[in-house]
């Protein structure tokens, strides 16, 4: 036993109208978008200008100083280079009151 409408002629004008808009909306949304129009842009301040800058200097700086390290070692080589006992102990004192507590 089938279920009719009680407007059977108006229920299929429906159906197909409701077909055509559907259709009709689907054409639509499938034609491409002239994005050409709309244009983006983006604009960076001088801070984030300076930012970029300095990271980049730093990521380009060598990361150990050679020249340094050549000193060093000719000091140790040669005997001259004393460690100052009470320096390096306050140096590890204000290194752990850094970390963070994890107790």
């Amino acid at each position: 036993m089938a279920i009719q409408s009680i407007n059977t002629g108006n229920a299929v004008n429906t159906t197909t109208q409701t077909k055509s808009t559907n259709k009709a909306t689907l054409e639509t949304q499938q034609q491409p978008v002239n994005l050409a129009a709309d244009e983006d842009t983006i604009n960076i301040t001088g801070k984030a200008q300076d930012i970029k800058r300095a990271t980049e200097s730093i990521l380009s700086a060598p990361a150990v100083d050679t020249t340094r390290v050549a000193a060093l070692k000719a000091a140790i080589d040669a005997g001259e280079y004393t460690i100052d006992p009470d320096r390096v102990a306050k140096k590890i004192m204000q290194f752990e009151t850094q970390l963070p507590n994890t107790t």
